[in-house]
This record gives C-alpha cells, sequence and structure tokens, in this order.
C-alpha cells in the first residue's frame, strides 16, 4: 500500500461529520451513522493508533 493510500484508509472515518464525534481527548468515536467503510477505516486507525502508542513511534 501506497503511503497516501494508507492516509486515505486511516482517516476516511473522519471525512463526514456525521460518521465521528470527539471525546475530551478528542479521541474520535464513530456514530451510528458510519457506512461499513468508515467501520473499516476506524478499526484500521485503531490498530495503527494502538501500535503508535505501544511503541513509541508514529507510523505512516
Amino acid at each position: 500500500m501506497s503511503w497516501l493510500e494508507n492516509m486515505k484508509k486511516l482517516t476516511f472515518f473522519e471525512s463526514n461529520p456525521e460518521w465521528v464525534w470527539y471525546d475530551e481527548d478528542e479521541i474520535p468515536h464513530l456514530t451510528e451513522k458510519a457506512p461499513p467503510e468508515a467501520v473499516e477505516s476506524y478499526e484500521y486507525w485503531k490498530k495503527w493508533r494502538e501500535k503508535s502508542q505501544r511503541e513509541g513511534v508514529i507510523y505512516y
């Protein structure tokens, strides 16, 4: 996957404000309106975030 494709997949769920909301720590969460593609993107983002936090490295 190219860098651009990866970034698109990581951020797709945030492309529609009706699909996502942010908590007090600015962590995104999906709404019930999110389509399957947004859910897939969000799950991909969560894995990326967990790996980045665990290893202390921001991956792109």
